[in-house]
């Protein structure tokens, strides 16, 4: 009897430092300067582009949210993060849908918007580079 209580211990600490082993470090507040490459948005009504493309986009990300201008109008988002420094996000509220994909420095936004009777759909890719941080 005692020596099941005492593998049951071992296995209990031997998962538990396997575990650990695995558990990914908090990802540092990474800020990112972006410029539009391209944008489109299609609705049942017809399809547009900007006239004056290449606007600036600014945001931060530390890995559970993201705070910025142009395109991240949510307060929650499930950020899934991809190597090495990408990720992929959703998000939803009652007008409108947004998914987001970083992958190599290009920030893809897709998102369904509902502000009118008929849905639009609008995309945008960006370039973005890391900003360095202020010290």
């Amino acid at each position: 009897m005692r020596k099941l209580y005492y593998l049951g211990v071992m296995n209990f600490f031997v998962l538990t430092a396997a575990l650990t082993c695995f558990v990914a470090p908090a990802k540092a507040e990474v800020s990112y300067l972006c410029i539009e490459l391209d944008r489109v948005s299609v609705s049942a009504e017809g399809r547009m582009s900007p006239a004056f493309p290449g606007r600036e986009l600014n945001f931060t990300w530390d890995g559970q949210s993201f705070s910025g201008d142009g395109v991240f109008f949510h307060k929650a988002y499930e950020i899934t993060s991809t190597e090495p420094d990408g990720f992929r996000a959703v998000a939803v509220a009652k007008d409108r849908s947004d998914l987001y994909w970083m992958d190599s420095g290009i920030l893809f936004h897709t998102a369904i918007v509902k502000y009118r009777e008929e849905p639009t759909i609008q995309s945008q890719a960006f370039t973005c580079d890391v900003v360095p941080a202020q010290s």
